[in-house]
Order: structure tokens, then sequence, then C-alpha cells
């Protein structure tokens, strides 16, 4: 289990955020239209924790085990702050982000994921209700302690 902070909640826009990440493509619906960077509940730092099971999941088996070891699912907000701040961890391998689906094109239900192609650092969108192959990585967030 990989842990990785980010500093969330900045106030830029989606916008903003997909530029920040220097991506060699971004799909051309990550837009404020479809994902407004909330502010709420993102401030300061959130611990992202990736999760693996080297072979073929599905979306419901991936959340099932998370909750399983305490971890909540993610905000979209988490892919764009992650993908500016840990830029090559996607290099190693595509990362999801399974979020609260966005509903794309003919209705498919749709969640952020960083990849790479040929090198190059992409932002795209991936099925969600679709089986995951065994080079994914999925993006849970760990929730916060308590102090005292």
């Amino acid at each position: 289990m990989d842990l990785y902070p980010i500093n969330a909640g900045d106030g830029r826009s989606t916008e903003e955020l997909v530029e920040a990440g220097n991506y060699a493509w971004a799909h051309s619906q990550a837009v404020t239209a479809n994902f407004p960077a909330r502010q709420f509940g993102m401030g300061g730092t959130r611990e992202i924790v990736l999760l693996g099971f080297g072979r073929q999941v599905t979306t419901e088996e991936m959340i099932s085990e998370a909750a399983g070891m305490g971890l909540e699912r993610p905000k979209y907000e988490d892919a764009l702050y992650f993908g500016i701040q840990h830029p090559d961890v996607q290099l190693e391998g595509p990362v999801a982000f399974l979020h609260e689906p966005w509903e794309g094109f003919y209705g498919r239900r749709d969640c952020f994921c960083l990849w790479s192609n040929s090198g190059r650092r992409e932002l795209g969108l991936e099925g969600f209700d679709d089986p995951w192959s065994a080079d994914y990585r999925f993006a849970f967030v760990r929730p916060r302690r308590e102090a005292g």
C-alpha cells in the first residue's frame, strides 16, 4: 500500500488544475462544466493510498476492499491534485480514481484516470462500470485522524 499526501482546495478552477498538471493530453470533458472544482472539505493535506490486486477486478470489488481497510472513496479533485503533485506515479502504471462517476457520452459512467502513453502523461476518463485490468492501481483516501 503506497501513501501519497496531496495539498488540495487551493481555489483553482478545473481548467487551472488541468493546466498545472502539465499533461501531454487531457480529456476534452475535464472542464468546470462537468467537474467544478469544489473547495469545501478539500482544504489542507489529504492522504491518497494506492491499492492494486494484480488481476482483473471490478469497481465494486475495489470499493469493497478499500472500505474494509477503512479507506474512503476519492473525490474527482483528488485526481487533479494528485497529477500535479505526484506526476511520475502514473508513468509506473495507470491510476484510477473511483469517485462518484460522471455520466458521460451515451450514458456511460466515467471516472478520472491518470496514465501514460509512450512515456507521455495523460488525464483521461474511463468507464466506471467496466472491468479493470491487472495493471491498474486505485486511489482511495485515508481518513483524517482526530487529534487527541
